[in-house]
C-alpha cells in the first residue's frame, strides 16, 4: 500500500463513475460535461477549504450491484473528471504534483450494498511512500 498511515480526511461520496474507455477520438468537451456533472452533483455538500499542505489520494470506486471492475488504466481514465471536480470544488490548490504528490486508485467489490459510489481517502504527505 503506498500510504501507511489513517487518512486525515475519508468520505464517500455519491458518484457512479462512468467508463472514459470510448476510444482516443473523443473531443475534450465531452470530459468538460463529465466534471461539470460531477462538480454539480458535489457543489452543496462537498465544497471545502484548500489542503495547506500537499497531499496523496486514494480514490476507491465502490461497484454496484451488477458492476464489474474495470482495467487500472480505464479506473484512472474515469476518475480524471471527478478529481477535476474536486479541484473547483476546492478541495486542493490545484491537481498538479504540488499539492497531489501520490494518486492511487483501486475497485471494492465486496461492499456492493454502498454503491455505486467512490471512496475519497486523503493522506498528509509525509504519511506517503513516495
Amino acid at each position: 500500500m503506498i500510504f501507511n498511515s489513517t487518512p486525515i480526511l475519508e468520505i464517500t461520496l455519491p458518484v457512479n463513475l462512468k467508463t472514459q474507455n470510448t476510444g482516443r477520438g473523443n473531443h475534450w468537451g465531452s470530459a468538460a460535461t463529465a466534471r461539470r456533472k460531477h462538480e454539480k452533483a458535489l457543489c452543496y455538500e462537498f465544497r471545502r477549504e484548500p489542503f495547506a499542505f500537499p497531499v496523496g489520494v486514494l480514490y476507491t470506486r465502490i461497484c454496484g450491484k451488477g458492476q464489474r471492475a474495470w482495467d487500472n488504466d480505464n479506473l484512472a481514465l474515469s476518475l480524471k473528471q471527478l478529481q477535476d471536480a474536486l479541484t473547483q470544488l476546492g478541495w486542493w490548490h490545484d491537481d498538479s504534483d504540488k499539492w497531489l504528490k501520490v494518486i492511487g486508485y483501486r475497485h471494492d467489490t465486496t461492499r456492493r450494498q454502498d454503491g455505486p459510489a467512490v471512496m475519497v481517502s486523503v493522506w498528509r504527505s509525509g504519511d506517503t511512500c513516495s
